[in-house]
């Protein structure tokens, strides 16, 4: 690959780099990046609530989903079906070009088993073209971000499989850590007990989550107070991140922009970081974790290794 000016609009195209909404990828980015996105559906009180809309205002779905989620609404996510996957890779492969797919971790759904089975089908039928689905181990922005650097590969001419190993060397280094709002979300996912739950929120007690190298969530610590949690997540990145001058930083959060911003301005004035980017969570795994949660993403030199069990009550 040379370092050529990386120009997205001139980029070679004999690959579509392709993803899903769990990603966080807002439309500006996807158009700037040439990138496809296929949505994950959530059910809101039995109706359905694409978590990508190209249409509408994301910070608008965002607020609206999440305070629906405040009033107790039934939310729930559905996997994207083999079939859905079909109709989104097919019109790249008539066209004569390869996919490069990152699909939301495994940890978490089951999706690219599905992504896979559609793409070994199409590529029966399709011979001579491929389809590569890379499991990111990830979601939200710790997704999004590689993708995003997927596509700086490709306009430097990158080939597929260069573009999926650089992912695969990756994503093992991309952190997610995060605490939320509400322990009721985390308790009716099953990762803490109804007792826990009630405690902690009685005692404000607020979980540091983070994602482990299966892509799973696991509790890293407990502090108390909402402000401590978020320092602590401020403090965390701080300690872990490498080279903060060549990276991105992402925020994300479940409708709670102030303290997302709280959180930006202080990396701005405490890290030389190249960027800071605050999306609204995903709709898809941001219901999940609920209304409240905060979430950051960085390239460290690894996922933090396993702690003992934190219980939080």
């Amino acid at each position: 690959m040379n370092n050529k000016i990386i120009e997205f609009g001139a980029q070679d195209m004999s690959y579509e780099i392709m993803t899903d909404s769990a990603s966080n990828l807002t439309q500006d980015l996807l158009d700037k990046y040439r990138i496809k996105m296929i949505s994950y559906i959530s059910m809101v009180d039995g109706k359905e609530f694409p978590c990508y809309d190209p249409s509408r205002d994301e910070a608008d779905a965002g607020h609206d989903f999440y305070e629906a989620m405040r009033d107790g609404a039934d939310t729930r996510t559905t996997l994207i079906n083999s079939a859905r996957f079909m109709e989104f890779f097919e019109p790249v492969l008539q066209e004569g070009r390869d996919i490069l797919f990152v699909c939301m971790s495994s940890g978490l759904s089951g999706t690219i088993q599905a992504a896979r089975i559609a793409a070994t089908d199409l590529m029966e039928e399709y011979e001579g073209r491929r389809i590569v689905c890379v499991d990111s181990l990830s979601a939200s922005l710790g997704e999004g971000l590689l993708v995003l650097k997927l596509s700086r590969l490709r306009a430097m001419g990158a080939t597929l499989d260069e573009a999926a190993k650089f992912y695969e060397r990756k994503k093992l280094k991309m952190n997610h850590v995060f605490t939320v709002g509400d322990l009721k979300y985390l308790k009716k996912g099953g990762r803490i007990s109804a007792t826990e739950a009630f405690i902690g929120n009685l005692l404000s007690i607020k979980p540091i989550l983070k994602a482990n190298d299966e892509g799973k969530i696991v509790i890293h610590d407990k502090v108390r107070s909402r402000r401590r949690a978020l320092d602590y997540l401020v403090d965390m990145t701080k300690s872990r991140i490498v080279n903060p001058a060549t990276q991105i930083i992402g925020i994300a959060h479940c409708d709670a922009p102030m303290e997302a911003e709280y959180i930006a301005t202080r990396f701005k004035k405490e890290l030389p970081v190249m960027d800071v980017i605050v999306r609204y969570y995903d709709l898809c795994t941001g219901s999940h974790v609920g209304p409240g949660t905060i979430a950051i993403f960085f390239m460290g030199d690894n996922r933090m290794e396993p702690v003992a069990d934190v219980r939080l009550a």
